[in-house]
Order: structure tokens, then C-alpha cells, then sequence
């Protein structure tokens, strides 16, 4: 029976070794180390075999890719996204507490849900009642946005 192979990667940086060590010896953060189970080594084994492999092009050689995208309804938010909003795509909207992130986006998504598409807006903060109060300000009340 052949013996369990053990690795042991850190969680800064991403050195791996064969034994547990304090101190990582390549970014000297301390207590990093974690094993990783047989898995995690075939993901660590096969992105090494491939990294090597990976040769750098003039982006100038790279071929564009047709991108179909699809309006948010909001001229100023589809121009920040290059032209609008690609299908399954997922985009991270940040910002202080109360810039109005919720708004912005409940807004999009009425707008976009009134183009006859299903939307989905999720929020872990604020309850079913809140959003609804805020969608009748903002007009954003359709039948194929879902909360």
C-alpha cells in the first residue's frame, strides 16, 4: 500500500511544501500553512503543469470576441459595463453605506424587468416590505421582478 502523499500550502501566497512549517520561508507570514487534502493537490498539481506551459502574447495577436449585451436601461450604467450587461454575467457594485447602491440597482432591475426579462434581486439587509416601499418610489414594480 502505497504511503498518503501530504502537502501543505499558505494561505498568503501559495507556497506549498511536503512538511508543516511556522514561518512561510517565501512571503514570511506566520502560521499559514494548511494540508491539503488529495483533491486540493490534483487542483495545486494540474494548475502548476499548466502555468508552465502558458507563453505570453502581443495582445495585438489576441482575437476579439463578439460579446452580445443587452441594455440595463440606464444610458450611464451600460457605458461603464462596455455597452451594457452580459447574459450571466456578474458584476460587483460598490460604495459607502447609503450612496445608493440598493437604489441604483432596484431601479436597473425594474428597468430591465420591464422589458419583459426575469430578474432576481436578492438582498441579505433589507426585508421583502423595504424593497417594495422602495420599488414604488421608484417606479420599479413589475411583474417579472422577483424578490
Amino acid at each position: 500500500m502505497s504511503k498518503k502523499k501530504i502537502l501543505f500550502e499558505c494561505q498568503h501566497c501559495g507556497l506549498t511544501t511536503p512538511r508543516w512549517m511556522g514561518k512561510c520561508t517565501n512571503c514570511g507570514a506566520w502560521d499559514s500553512f494548511v494540508e491539503l487534502n488529495e483533491q486540493q493537490q490534483e487542483v495545486v498539481k494540474h494548475a502548476k503543469s499548466t502555468s508552465s506551459s502558458a507563453k505570453a502574447i502581443s495582445i495585438n495577436d489576441i482575437e476579439e470576441e463578439e460579446i452580445f449585451r443587452f441594455s440595463s436601461g440606464n444610458p450611464e450604467l451600460d457605458t461603464v459595463l462596455g455597452g451594457g450587461v452580459v447574459p450571466g454575467s456578474l458584476t460587483l457594485i460598490g460604495g459607502s453605506p447609503g450612496v445608493g447602491k440598493s437604489t441604483l440597482l432596484l431601479k436597473v432591475g425594474g428597468d430591465i424587468a420591464s422589458s419583459g426579462q426575469n430578474v432576481l434581486y436578492v438582498s441579505g439587509e433589507e426585508s421583502s416590505s423595504q424593497i417594495k416601499l422602495r420599488a414604488n418610489r421608484l417606479r420599479a414594480n413589475q411583474s417579472s421582478l422577483y424578490l
